[in-house]
Order: structure tokens, then C-alpha cells, then sequence
């Protein structure tokens, strides 16, 4: 009698955990969706979202911010059980990134949802809808030398230019047929407030306000302007330790049309 219940009791001990390992093996995240964006283009990521899932472990799934630059895993906070806080520490300037959610099933990771992260209405207006316009900065007006342009990177000839045009400045010129001298594209005695931490699309968004243009035409002003301020002449590699030059008022007309200078610096 004895060995019978031992039996049985051993039986339904692997029925358990059969089950239970079935249960957890099938727990799964049915729902995810944006509830709040907390940040806009060109800010880092904070945002809260919707959630349903099996899982009580926050470490079978991931959130992640993919752009052009890179994938950055996003930290999560749980707010209650069906809401979490997404923090990241990259800016977002990529206007097509999108939020990649990953589920941990099957001794793999399994993609869930991919999510647009801004709106046709966010990317124009260049900055988060949740905040106020900043203040308009104001250029510093003051004497920049040749010996300061030399040794920041900023260029002072032509020739130098030319004979160096990779990637996005060559085609910058390309698209916009440039034949204008350094000397014509910048104005006299005028440097942009840079401290080397702002991004190209920060700037160009806070000077877009003064200059009363889009974002788009500003940063293509501001990187035809200081051509050598750009790693390899990458509109997307602007450097820390270089003075950036205010664009002349014909360069910043020349940009003007946002949606034109939309298309030219989407082809960078």
C-alpha cells in the first residue's frame, strides 16, 4: 500500500512541474502600445507604454530604440502592472526610429511589435509637443581669427574643400550645384553657440526659430557653412571640438523651401 502511494505521489510531482514548465514556457506578452511620448525628436527617450504579459520577470523582455545610429536597449520601470517607464540616454534624431519590442520564449528572443516613434506632425515641428518654444539664442557676435578657424577645423579656402568632398558634402554640392566660396557662405565676425554636447538637429532646431525657417534648411546652412566641422564630411558626424560659423543670409535663403531641404538632407 505504502509503495503505491509513493507512486502515485511521485506521479503527480512531474505532472506539476511538466505543467508548470508548460505554463511558463507559453507565458507571453498578448499587448503593447505608446500610452505617452515623453520626448521629441532630437531628446533622449522617455516614454510610458501599455502592457499585457505572462511574465512577472521584466528580464524575458526587452525595449528597444532603433535608428540609423545604432540600437540602444531601453531601462525599464514598472509604474503599475499593466504600464512601464522607458528611459534611454541617446537623443533620437533619426525621424523614422521606431521602438522594437522583444519577447524571451523558446530559449530565444522573439520580435513582438515594431513601433513608429514620431508623427508626420512631430517631425516637422522639430521638437516635442509637450514643451514650449525655447528662447531664441542669440549668435555671439565677436572677431574670429584665422588662427582659431585653422586649429577648430572650421575651413578658410576653398581649395581645401574641394579637393576633400566625401560622402554627404559632395553630394550636398551635387544636389544644390554650390559654386559659392567659403568666405560668401558665412557671415563676417558670427559664431553659432556650440559646447561641443548639442546634436546638428538640437541646433538647427533652436536656430530654425531665429532664423525663421525650417530645421531642415538650418542644419543643411549650418553643414554647408562649416564643411570641415563634419568627420569625413558627414553631415551626421559633427564634431565636439570645432566653432561652427553662422551661415550667410543668401546660404540660409537658400534653404528656405523646408520640404526641399527635407528631400536634400534625407539623400545625405
Amino acid at each position: 500500500m505504502a509503495r503505491i502511494i509513493q507512486i502515485a505521489l511521485f506521479s503527480f510531482f512531474l505532472i506539476s512541474v511538466q505543467f508548470l514548465g508548460a505554463s511558463y514556457a507559453n507565458a507571453q506578452m498578448t499587448h503593447v502600445s505608446i500610452n505617452q511620448q515623453l520626448f521629441g525628436l532630437g531628446d533622449y527617450p522617455k516614454l510610458r507604454v501599455n502592457i499585457v504579459s505572462g511574465h512577472e520577470n521584466l528580464d524575458k523582455v526587452q525595449f528597444i530604440v532603433r535608428q540609423t545610429s545604432g540600437d540602444e536597449r531601453l531601462m525599464v520601470k514598472p509604474i503599475n502592472n499593466f504600464m512601464l517607464l522607458l528611459t534611454g540616454v541617446d537623443d533620437v534624431v533619426d525621424p523614422s526610429a521606431q521602438l522594437i519590442v522583444k519577447e524571451y520564449r523558446v530559449n530565444q528572443w522573439h520580435l513582438i511589435k515594431t513601433l513608429a516613434l514620431f508623427t508626420d506632425e512631430q517631425i516637422a515641428k522639430g521638437f516635442s509637443a509637450k514643451t514650449q518654444p525655447k528662447p531664441k539664442p542669440k549668435a555671439k557676435q565677436k572677431q574670429v581669427k584665422q588662427k582659431v578657424e585653422v586649429e577648430s577645423g572650421v575651413a578658410v579656402s576653398t581649395k581645401s574643400t574641394q579637393n576633400s568632398k566625401p560622402a554627404s558634402a559632395a553630394l550636398l554640392a551635387a544636389q544644390t550645384s554650390n559654386t559659392s566660396t567659403v568666405a560668401e557662405l558665412t557671415q563676417d565676425n558670427c559664431v553659432l553657440e556650440y559646447d561641443g554636447n548639442q546634436t546638428l538637429w538640437r541646433i538647427g532646431t533652436q536656430y530654425s526659430q531665429e532664423w525663421e525657417m525650417g530645421t531642415y534648411g538650418a542644419m543643411l546652412a549650418i553643414f554647408e557653412a562649416n564643411p570641415k566641422a563634419f568627420n569625413k564630411g558627414e553631415i551626421s558626424g559633427l564634431r565636439a571640438d570645432v566653432a561652427l560659423l553662422c551661415p550667410s543670409v543668401p546660404l540660409k535663403e537658400k534653404y528656405r523651401d523646408n520640404q526641399m531641404a527635407k528631400r536634400i538632407y534625407e539623400k545625405l
